[in-house]
């Protein structure tokens, strides 16, 4: 089982000591139940040795069930606290591309339903090895008891849990159904969330919405989930029945087949009754524990590897220069191919040529959809080339050196995220007062420690907070995304006469995506994309100050 492969990579010794302890507690449950038989089937005073016996075998079983339990549930949180970890690192360093494609509300999902899934169930682990250690303790008593009632109760076990599974297999099935419609219901969710505005000025709109959309997904949801426990509550019903029908043939079919001495026949009644606990808790932790495997499953297949890698080892310690240089960046022949989702066709970006040195201003302008974006993340290496390659200095950019390539870029995208501190920065923070009345923001926020005092803030005003962070960052090249859409004509001036200047004579090369073409004036370059094609530089500072 997959789950408890991800206790013992938390804490192999910790776990085997944990096992072993379940052990010798079901080892001296099963002592007990040898004693008790013993003593009824004598039916005679025990002396104070016996008496001493089975207190030291009560305290034994106590002592052992609690330090299983004490371990295996240490060993479970620290697997989850690794899970989640382990999560959101793997989204951090998949490849941009794949992110975009399984779109934010699967990521959601994952994060949300299927950590909280995976929750569950290895919080039942603890549970289910001190049970199957209790109920192999018993079966080692079985065993020496009478291996003819061994036979009889095997093939009663084999019977149950045959029926069992296959009543529950169908449950599983819903399950993994309900989770893939659980997708379709957080990307509902969303819409509700984004579309606040749009909903509550349409009633015609939000009552369509949440009655037809919301409330088919939520309904398909209830319908497979009610359905899948209203097998498993069938199993576990029948898993009880089962027990009845084991007493019942040792007890009424079994003489009539065969010589059963009485003494074995009560200690197997006996151990039967004992076992209907932990053989019960198994049954019903079956259910989350299948969430937990569909789980499981689901952040396999969306990319999100929970086992160790060494790969993701080497990247985690991977040392970065924190503001590396450049001589050169070249793309070379460079294409990018991806479907577009609102028509399914193919959109192809290049071959696309383009050689950017320090101390440079490059302007890319275009038509919406036209490709700057998709080349920004190209030149950023946040999507990699299909076809052609990027060199830096010379030297091809891989799998193995994008990380320390992308440390080049500080970046601020048209769906750029604004952090609420700063991270990764000590140094610079002196210099967050001056950023900030700069760019008239001190009235409005404030560092607390590391911390904004808000980003409650107009677009305009986000925009400018994130422009400070960025010039804190001090990196190499700088690429701004459409950056002056959101702002007044005095912060226009101030970003493409005063800012863009600036970065320009601290040898910084600059990268702005832009439909300003009052300030083209202000470029070295101007390169245009059209329908995925770059088109040579058709403007440069000479040649529009001559025109």
């Amino acid at each position: 089982m997959k789950l408890l492969s991800l206790l013992f990579q938390a804490s192999r010794g910790r776990f085997l000591a944990s096992v072993l302890s379940g052990l010798i507690s079901g080892a001296c449950g099963a002592g007990l139940i040898a004693m008790i038989n013993r003593t009824l089937s004598h039916a005679q005073a025990q002396g104070a040795r016996e008496v001493a016996l089975f207190v030291g075998l009560v305290a034994v079983a106590l002592v052992s069930r609690i330090a299983a339990q004490v371990w295996i549930s240490q060993i479970n949180q620290d697997a989850l606290f690794d899970l989640r970890l382990k999560t959101s690192a793997q989204i951090a360093r998949a490849p941009l591309r794949q992110l975009e494609e399984q779109g934010a509300h699967r990521l959601l999902s994952a994060l949300t339903e299927d950590l909280f899934h995976l929750t569950n169930a290895m919080a039942m682990l603890p549970r289910l090895v001190i049970n199957a250690s209790t109920v192999f303790g018993c079966l080692i008593y079985m065993v020496l008891l009478s291996r003819t009632l061994l036979l009889a109760l095997v093939v009663c076990l084999v019977l149950g849990i045959a029926t069992y599974r296959l009543s529950t297999a169908r449950a599983l099935r819903d399950m993994r159904r309900a989770r893939e419609v659980q997708d379709e219901l957080m990307l509902h969710f969303r819409s509700l969330t984004d579309g606040i505005k749009e909903l509550k000025l349409h009633a015609r709109r939000r009552d369509d919405f949440l009655s037809r959309v919301v409330a088919d997904a939520a309904g398909r949801v209830k319908d497979l989930q009610r359905r899948a426990a209203t097998a498993f509550a069938v199993g576990s019903s029948w898993g009880m029945f089962l027990f009845f029908v084991v007493i019942g043939v040792l007890l009424f079919l079994l003489p009539q087949l065969t010589e059963v001495n009485t003494a074995s026949l009560v200690g197997y009644t006996l151990a039967v009754l004992y076992l209907q606990q932990p053989l019960m808790s198994l049954m019903e932790g079956m259910p989350l524990i299948s969430r937990g495997q569909v789980s499981h499953a689901k952040l396999e297949t969306l990319g999100l590897s929970l086992s160790s890698s060494a790969e993701s080892a080497r990247d985690a310690q991977a040392a970065v220069e924190p503001r590396p240089s450049f001589q050169t960046l070249e793309l070379r022949g460079v294409t990018h191919r991806y479907q577009r989702e609102h028509d399914d066709q193919t959109f192809t970006l290049g071959p696309a040529d383009l050689v950017l040195r320090p101390g440079e201003l490059l302007f890319i302008v275009g038509g919406n959809g036209s490709g700057k974006t998709t080349l920004a993340k190209l030149i950023t290496g946040l999507y990699s080339p299909q076809e052609g390659e990027i060199l830096l200095d010379g030297q091809p950019v891989t799998a193995q050196t994008v990380e320390h390539y992308r440390q080049h870029f500080s970046a601020v995208f048209s769906d750029f995220h604004l952090f609420d501190r700063l991270l990764g920065m000590d140094g610079e923070l002196s210099q967050v007062q001056g950023f900030l009345e700069r760019l008239k923001l001190e009235h409005k926020v404030r560092l607390d420690g590391k911390a904004f005092s808000t980003t409650a803030l107009s677009q305009g005003q986000r925009k400018r907070l994130a422009l400070v962070t960025t010039l804190l960052e001090d990196r190499a090249i700088y690429l701004f995304d459409e950056w002056a859409a959101d702002q007044d004509p005095a912060f226009k001036t101030v970003f493409y006469r005063e800012l863009l200047p600036e970065l320009k004579r601290r040898g910084k090369a600059v990268v702005v995506i832009s439909h300003d073409d009052r300030y083209f004036d202000v470029a070295d370059r101007l390169l245009r994309v059209e329908s995925g094609r770059l088109l040579s530089d058709w403007g440069t500072r000479d040649s529009l100050a001559a025109s």
